[in-house]
Order: C-alpha cells, then structure tokens, then sequence
C-alpha cells in the first residue's frame, strides 16, 4: 500500500508524523545522554525504594512470549490495557516496579 493511500485511510500521514515527532525529539535529546542523571546515593537512597510496601517482592522470571509488553502500571498504562483488550489483542504483559498499580 503506498504512503498516499495509507494517509487516506487512516486519516493522518504516518511519515509526515513521524517526521514532526522525530524533529521535536532531536530538539530534546542531550548530548550527555545518560551522564545527565545523578546517582540517587547516601541519605537519599531511600527515595528509590517504593514507600507503600513493607518489604520488596521477589518473583521467579517469566519465560513466556507476549504479544505487547506495556512498561508502566499507571494510569496511561492501564488504558493502553484495556485499549489493546477492545482491540482484540488478548496475550498482554503490564510490567511495573512499583508494589501496585494505577499511578496518581
């Protein structure tokens, strides 16, 4: 299917929107990567640390395959959920580091 008529029928040009996309990015991007961050060390080490839950949880790693994996138990990751539900997509991973889900 050319890019002309993907653009018809899904109503958007989905290299024109890449496009505007990757070029907000690039505005974005630092050069000093992930030098940018500062380690979360010494007395302030427990702001790692998930504040609602008494003790970490530990799991065996899973070995399946999945269909979508969405990285983020929140509010937006809930809806990608059930969005991909309706969808018909039934074979779903929401991986999240926190003790629960549904972000603020």
């Amino acid at each position: 299917m050319s890019t002309a008529a993907t653009a018809n029928k899904l109503g958007f040009d989905p290299d024109a929107l890449r496009d505007k996309y990757r070029f907000e990015r690039d505005k974005r991007l630092r050069t000093d990567g992930n030098a940018q961050w500062v380690e979360v060390k010494g007395e302030y080490s427990h702001f790692v640390e998930d504040p609602y839950i008494e003790k970490n949880i530990e799991r065996e790693p899973l070995f399946d395959e999945v269909d979508v994996a969405i990285i983020g138990g929140g509010f937006g990751g809930l809806l990608m959920g059930a969005a991909l539900r309706k969808a018909g997509v039934d074979n779903i991973r929401l991986i999240e580091k926190g003790g629960d889900v549904g972000g603020t």
